[in-house]
């Protein structure tokens, strides 16, 4: 039971992290497998919902990294959406009294990071920006998330299921597949403020007139 299995680990292994390392605090979530480019791992609040309108959060890990990442890196992008979760349903707010942009990783949120063992850079190394859009981290020796992941290997706890190897993004079989469309090389901007849509390369740098702030690419 492949599904089972893989979906199960995660499972497991958030509600370990989350006793460990958040105290018990996070509301259980939708994890999910997407294995989109360049992404190690995401956090959505509220993307699903069932009949009863209850909402639940998600967090996504990409399993073509799975296999290509020892399971202690693996794990710690886990925690790094947990910290999202966390940073989404605290009450703290930053120095500007909001919660900050859409996609944007402030300074609560890299308060909560270090808290659990992971330093917040933006190159995945000492010195790099603590803040910011594009973010990494590492993993501080002998920190909380580091005494706990290896506790969770002591209890004989491992990924195993990954993507396999050689797998493209068209080597999926068997399913309904969407109607072909045009190639767009441009990229979608919004506005974390009013929402405004703009389009344009991916190096651009856009903002909102009306609202002050930059627009983010989606």
């Amino acid at each position: 039971m492949p599904t089972a299995e893989a979906y199960g680990l995660l499972q497991v292994s958030f509600s370990f992290f989350n006793e460990r390392l958040f105290g018990g605090s996070l509301p259980d979530c939708m994890i999910t497998f997407n294995s989109r480019r360049r992404a190690l791992g995401s956090f959505c609040a509220g993307a699903f919902e069932n009949r009863s309108s209850d909402i639940a959060h998600e967090i996504s890990m990409n399993p073509r990294y799975l296999g290509t990442r020892d399971d202690a890196k693996s794990f710690s992008t886990f925690v790094h959406e947990m910290s999202h979760l966390a940073r989404h349903v605290s009450s703290r707010l930053n120095r500007k009294g909001g919660k900050g942009r859409g996609g944007y990783h402030d300074r609560v949120w890299a308060d909560i990071m270090e808290s659990v063992g992971l330093m917040p850079s933006s190159t995945g190394a000492p010195g790099g920006r603590r803040t910011g859009y594009a973010m990494s981290h590492y993993i501080v020796p002998g920190g909380r998330f580091d005494i706990a992941c290896r506790e969770l290997f002591e209890s004989g706890l491992f990924i195993d299921w990954r993507a396999a190897r050689g797998l493209n993004a068209g080597d999926a079989n068997g399913g309904e597949e969407p109607e072909p469309q045009p190639r767009n090389t441009r990229t979608c901007f919004v506005c974390a403020g009013c929402e405004v849509k703009a389009w344009s390369r991916r190096t651009a740098k856009l903002s909102c007139n009306d609202c002050s702030q930059p627009l983010v690419p989606r």
